[in-house]
């Protein structure tokens, strides 16, 4: 009896689109160094630094997206585990000229013992003298993110261990509390021998923080350890934790393993963002590193998209944007402007409220909040057209991109609390239109009962088909077995007149036809 062919859903993944895919992702990563080249030859020096500072921003929140979005565990506290990074890399890579500098100060509360920690008395004390020349200043500040992201690990461990036992806020209050009491504690007298007390250290090198290759370099980085995590059978299983911790333990899901890992993991790329944030800014303080970090980076996540790699860096680009070119939010105007911006903001309001019904299809398009919207636009419009007198003076708009963000924040969190791409990743198949027929053969090689001769016996026949050398796409077997038990008993019950059912006993004797058909 001839098998049904039913397409399942563990069909083999075209060889000819992954070759496609990966040939476009080549061109792709060289369009953008040549864009990069073009920007860095041309662009203005404040365009470079906000490039480099898109792409520290960008580890930094595609690393805290791993807890908050991918694992589901608010987390308050990146601006801790940044803080370790950027401590350890400045002292590390600090020059000899400003360490003679903070000893000799008088208001230094550094030690001589502690001003001798750097990369290069390690690598003299290993014997290679060759890496301690000017010219391969680039191998020890590589050496100190590297180990300021270990540092960083460490207390992500630390603190990961009272995430097996807390949950929602009360994990939130932790992780907060956790990022505080590093911040405070930098300026004790307990660390201030390595960290200066308030008084931080300057004379840190820009030639790193400020390059949009090294920058960028490290966000590639990041985006493809993270990306590799999140699609494995680990990210999966995050995931699980994410939608169900009960389901997911039930599953077979270590909870405190899978927890632990993903803070391990964000707290080191976090370490690495903080190092490269030092070097942007040229020193270390205590200041660089406030809860107010930790915020713009929670309303990039929130901004493109919870759990999306492609939304959270879409949602730092906006940010960054924000806050490098939100200068004239904060300018002096007069009451007139003021007023007259805020019924452009009005106006811009009401516009996107009936974009977003229309978008979503919701009837009436233009719903009574719009009206107020705009009602209220037409009001600025005329009461600053009129000027009266009560508008005279003039206003400066201290903290305006602070509170544009946060308004933006509150705006998302109404009309579309999933952010501009929700959970959706960037690939080809979704720009090309293209459906995914099944897994591909990573996932299903991750997947045991998908390969596991026990649980699926079936997953490696040969198909006739193909050939006696290619096996079937495991499940493929399974469904059309079961397709080919489906005819097996329509044409039973065709013979026997009956519409495929058990037929009733006929009596208490049971013949052939009764056992054959239990």
């Amino acid at each position: 009896m001839a098998l049904h062919q039913t397409p399942t859903a563990f069909d083999d993944v075209d060889p000819r689109k992954r070759v496609r895919n990966v040939a476009l992702t080549f061109v792709a990563i060289g369009l953008g160094v040549l864009v990069l080249m073009l920007l860095e030859s041309i662009g203005s020096s404040k365009l470079t630094q906000s490039l480099a500072l898109f792409a520290i921003w960008g580890v930094a929140t595609v690393s805290l997206n791993l807890i908050n979005g991918t694992l589901g565990i608010l987390s308050l506290g990146h601006h801790g585990f940044m803080l370790i990074g950027g401590y350890t890399t400045g002292l590390l890579i600090l020059d000899e000229a400003a360490r003679a500098r903070i000893l000799t100060s008088a208001r230094s509360m550094m030690t001589e013992e502690s001003l001798a920690i750097s990369v290069t008395s390690m690598l003299r004390s290993l014997g290679l003298d060759a890496l301690t020349t000017p010219e391969t200043l680039w191998v020890r500040f590589l050496i100190a993110i590297f180990l300021g992201g270990l540092m960083a690990a460490f207390a992500g461990l630390i603190v990961g261990i009272p995430s097996l036992r807390l949950r929602g806020d009360y994990l939130a209050i932790v992780t907060f509390g956790f990022g505080e009491i590093i911040r405070l504690s930098a300026s004790t007298r307990l660390f201030a021998e390595y960290t200066n007390g308030a008084l931080g250290f300057p004379g840190l090198t820009s030639e790193f923080g400020k390059s949009i290759w090294w920058t960028f370099g490290v966000l590639a980085f990041t985006v493809f350890v993270i990306s590799k995590l999140k699609f494995s059978s680990y990210g999966r299983a995050m995931q699980a934790i994410r939608e169900d911790e009960v389901a997911a333990q039930a599953m077979g899901i270590n909870l405190a393993y899978h927890k632990v890992l993903g803070f391990v993991i964000s707290a080191f790329f976090a370490g690495v963002a903080g190092g490269l944030w030092v070097s942007w800014l040229g020193g270390v303080r205590l200041d660089f590193f406030l809860f107010q970090l930790t915020f713009f980076f929670l309303v990039a996540i929130s901004a493109g998209g919870t759990g999306s790699i492609t939304g959270v860096l879409l949602g730092t680009a906006l940010v960054v944007f924000v806050r490098q070119y939100g200068d004239p939010l904060e300018q002096t105007y007069t009451l007139q402007q003021w007023l007259a911006f805020a019924g452009g903001a009005l106006v811009l309001m009401a516009a996107l409220a009936v974009l977003f019904r229309s978008l979503r299809r919701l009837r009436p398009r233009f719903h009574w909040s719009a009206g107020v919207l705009a009602g209220a636009a037409v009001l600025a419009f005329v009461i600053a057209a009129i000027d009266p007198a009560f508008l005279e003076g003039t206003f400066r708009g201290f903290g305006m991109r602070a509170i544009f963000l946060s308004v933006l924040l509150i705006a998302i969190m109404v009309f579309r609390p999933e952010g501009m791409i929700g959970r959706n990743e960037f690939s080809w198949a979704m720009l090309l239109r293209e459906r995914r027929s099944g897994p591909t053969d990573e996932e299903r090689g991750q997947d045991a009962w998908l390969t596991n001769p026990v649980l699926n016996p079936r997953g490696t026949d040969v198909d006739p088909e193909a050939g006696p050398q290619k096996p079937t796409a495991p499940g493929r077997a399974a469904a059309r077995e079961l397709d080919a038990d489906w005819d097996e008993g329509v044409d039973e019950a065709s013979r026997d007149g009956t519409d495929g059912s058990r037929a009733p006993d006929d009596g208490p004797d049971d013949g052939p036809d009764d056992e054959r058909r239990r």
